[in-house]
């Protein structure tokens, strides 16, 4: 579990740089963690619910933004 958070809060902060570059940091990172977290529900063989996931996690960001 402390793992799982671990590596989330990582790929967050990695976002986070990321968003630096754009402008737009908040947006971008919930762009990388939605894309991250799909791919993790689509190996669940559930592809919708990994699309679900995506545009749920993408537009929060992108609101919060």
């Amino acid at each position: 579990m402390v793992l799982g958070i671990v590596v989330l809060g990582a790929v967050f902060l990695v976002g986070l740089a990321v968003g630096t570059v754009t402008r737009r940091p908040l947006a971008t990172a919930s762009f990388v963690v939605a894309a991250f977290v799909a791919v993790l529900v689509i190996q669940t063989h559930e592809p919708l619910a990994g699309f679900a996931v995506f545009a749920l996690i993408a537009l929060a960001g992108l609101v919060a933004d």
